[in-house]
């Protein structure tokens, strides 16, 4: 996120969130100041030193802790554990209803100034991942038109078999290969070294279809290749031009808070081929012809 500097008294930038209590003023005044690199490793320093000091606390003054993110009913047995869907960056919180240890139901959290009591459709089936009944359990295999099911053994052997016959037959650059945002730290890290053991840098990522022009674009303008303002400063713009984007489908917990900013407001224009729902949430919609973006702007 980029401040800018300014002459006067320093205040808190447009698109700057402060997690302070309005009503510490002294608080307040330190998070609304710029921050150069010299004043932030004092600080730093001055932290470190508060940690360091905790550690010599005598034990017995540190009381145990309770997570104030789960809420369990001792007479059901039902808890109420918080957590954060796990399908994008946006984080948004979600409330796991839990009965003897299996996830049962969920709720999106209201409170939660992310997703404000929403979920979209990737966050209304998170469960589904793990306990869904519609979830693949073993290897399917396409015979004659229909799904057949075969063992672990014979679908490991046939990919593996197919896979060295197209290396030795049209060298390891025949293939490509596509991470997944579902994967963790170690499984990307797995993939990336059996990839490269296979012999090819055919490699990518579903992020660099989204953000390749966000960093050829914007990280040239702002020298940040993503999103540069949290949404929560959404809902205090004046206005909002979407051009090539249906958030309502694509984003929603986004659009959720451009709904806000129009309370506020805010209007929004659309330019996009399609009359699409973001569309139809528009103050001002242009239809143009595929391919005329760069003509228009």
């Amino acid at each position: 996120m980029l401040t800018r500097k300014a002459k006067s008294a320093a205040r808190p930038e447009a698109g700057v969130i402060l997690a302070a209590n309005p009503g510490s003023t002294a608080t307040g005044n330190v998070l609304a100041a710029t921050m150069d690199r010299r004043t932030f490793l004092k600080r730093s320093g001055l932290a470190a030193g508060g940690g360091a000091l905790a550690t010599q606390l005598p034990y017995n003054m540190i009381g145990s802790a309770e997570a104030a993110d789960v809420v369990k009913d001792n007479k059901t047995g039902v808890e109420v554990k918080r957590t954060v869907c796990t399908h994008c960056s946006v984080g948004c919180a979600v409330d796991a209803v839990v009965e003897n240890g299996v996830w049962v139901r969920q709720e999106p959290v209201f409170d939660s100034p992310i997703n404000l009591g929403a979920h979209c459709a990737k966050g209304a089936s998170v469960r589904e991942h793990g306990h869904g009944e519609h979830r693949l359990k073993y290897p399917m295999k396409l015979v004659d038109g229909k799904y057949k099911r075969i063992s672990w053994e014979q679908a490991l052997n046939e990919v593996s078999e197919k896979l060295l016959a197209i290396r030795k037959e049209s060298g390891p650059d025949a293939t490509y290969w596509v991470g997944s945002s579902k994967h963790s730290n170690e499984q990307a890290y797995l993939m990336r070294k059996f990839v490269s053991f296979f012999g090819t840098n055919n490699m990518d990522h579903q992020a660099r279809i989204c953000h390749s022009t966000t960093v050829a674009g914007v990280a040239n303008t702002w020298g940040y290749g993503a999103m540069t303002n949290s949404y929560n400063d959404m809902q205090f713009s004046k206005a909002a031009l979407y051009i090539g984007s249906n958030a309502a489908e694509a984003h929603p917990v986004s659009l959720l808070h451009m709904l806000h900013a129009k309370e506020n407001g805010c209007k929004m224009a659309v330019v996009d081929p399609r009359f699409t729902r973001t569309a139809a949430k528009a103050d001002i919609y242009t239809r143009i012809r595929s391919g005329t973006d760069i003509p228009f702007i």
